[in-house]
């Protein structure tokens, strides 16, 4: 071989490669390309509102920054499936498809639609059948047609008792006081927490000494950082002798739970909302008994 065709075929071996990955890449950015289902925003709406043909519908509504299920129950929705619900606004398809043949995706008689609302515009997506090679389900929005995952009507097809917040106590509701002196581990002691407007926290009773970071620990990890395992509407029947305890928040308003069961699980019924929370026992117990000791 001649020596001065030597570097071109070296040439040649370096930049075909190269040449390769690009092609490459460029082909995997189109096959990635990808379509916004809308540009609207998650904060931009307060209500929204859950239809199926064939069961009561599913109703949210936003008030002072925090989401309620108002229908088929008054009371907290649990925020992450809120959000969660939200953020189809968001969602990307690979795939855009014109409307012409709704009833082709199931769209003329939708599964279910979600409509996201406020005062002055109100926006509705319906979703149809799945892709039977990618499991994945035609949705309906502004006169196109997406494929999305089937997490969005997962999720919309929650049993509504499924929707509730878990967490006993809100995130706005600032605790400032328990009085567990009812509960009869206490009532020798009168236990009760307290925490100040500077968040220093004291365990005041008849013979207790506490440790303030243990205290405190048992506060955010037992209670403000606490969720059920499960909640449920409930009927309280007054003339069965529940014991109870109460927690004081800082706009004075005070919260009774009323200890429903304590094995195999602990059940806590919140008496202004009419919603009892399951605890797994341990969990429970903690819940019931912070960290202090008794004097001899």
């Amino acid at each position: 071989m001649n020596k001065r065709w030597l570097p071109i075929i070296i040439l040649i071996l370096v930049i075909a490669p190269l040449a390769w990955f690009s092609l490459s890449f460029k082909n995997q950015e189109i096959t990635d390309s990808s379509y916004e289902v809308s540009d609207l925003k998650l904060s931009e709406f307060d209500e929204i509102f859950i239809d199926f043909p064939s069961k009561a519908a599913t109703s949210f509504k936003k008030i002072n920054g925090y989401w309620y299920q108002t229908k088929p129950y008054q009371t907290r929705a649990d925020q992450n499936i809120v959000y969660r619900l939200l953020s189809i606004l968001a969602a990307k398809s690979k795939e855009k498809l014109e409307s012409l043949q709704i009833e082709k995706y199931g769209l003329d008689k939708p599964k279910l639609k979600m409509t996201f609302s406020n005062e002055n515009q109100k926006e509705v997506f319906s979703f149809g059948t799945y892709n039977p090679v990618t499991e994945q389900q035609y949705v309906l929005y502004d006169n196109n047609v997406y494929i999305l995952d089937g997490i969005f009507s997962e999720m919309a097809s929650y049993l509504p008792v499924e929707l509730i917040d878990k967490k006993p106590l809100a995130p706005f509701e600032k605790v400032m006081k328990f009085d567990f002196s009812r509960l009869e581990q206490w009532q020798e002691n009168y236990l009760r927490v307290e925490i100040d407007d500077m968040g220093k926290i004291k365990a005041d009773g008849k013979k207790i000494d506490f440790d303030e970071i243990q205290l405190a620990e048992w506060l955010t990890e037992n209670w403000l950082k606490a969720v059920s395992s499960s909640v449920e509407p409930y009927k309280f029947d007054a003339r069965i002798g529940y014991k109870s305890f109460d927690v004081y928040l800082d706009d004075k308003a005070k919260i009774t739970f009323y200890r429903i069961q304590e094995s195999p699980e602990l059940l806590l019924f919140r008496k202004d909302e009419g919603l009892l929370y399951h605890f797994p026992q341990d969990v429970g117990f903690t819940m019931l008994n912070p960290n202090v000791s008794r004097q001899d």
